[in-house]
């Protein structure tokens, strides 16, 4: 599987909004009875699907690109559109660069020092970033700053 979708676009935003509005569009035409809305859910279905296995990623990307900026301002939708951004189009990104392998190997060796340092070191992450912090041990209430977003916090270590 992994090899058919090199080369493709994968699930974008818009590709699992039209898969979200195709499921919702069915699930009202079958309880309400209208057949020409479940045939309309099946094309809409139909069209993410292959805009997920379109191997035009750059005109897929635009599309997306597009539906996302248009969607931002709309309330409700502008926000769940955005956190399906962090999930499936970073996925895919990663997938089509080949570096999902790279990622393990560094989070492994993350793994490992950390393990190591367990001892004298505390590990917290950033609220603000995501960040990956580390304090000295046992002194006490300190003060931390983030050296990537610089977000100032309070902990104990």
């Amino acid at each position: 599987m992994d090899n058919f979708m090199k080369g493709r676009s994968g699930a974008d935003e818009l590709t699992i909004v039209l898969g979200f509005f195709g499921i919702i569009l069915a699930m009202i035409g079958s309880l309400a009875h209208f057949q020409w809305l479940s045939w309309i859910a099946i094309a809409v279905i139909v069209i993410g699907v292959l805009r997920g296995l379109s191997k035009n990623i750059d005109a897929r990307r635009k599309e997306n690109e597009a539906f996302v900026a248009a969607t931002a301002n709309v309330p409700g939708l502008g926000k769940f559109v955005a956190s399906l951004g962090g999930g499936a189009a970073a996925a895919n990104a990663s997938r089509a660069a080949g570096t999902s392998k790279e990622d393990l190997e560094r989070a492994k060796r993350t793994a490992k020092k950390m393990w190591k340092g367990r001892k004298t070191t505390a590990y917290l992450k950033c609220p603000n970033c995501g960040q990956m912090l580390s304090v000295p041990k046992g002194k006490g209430k300190i003060r931390v700053t983030c050296p990537k977003c610089h977000a100032k916090m309070e902990t104990r270590s």
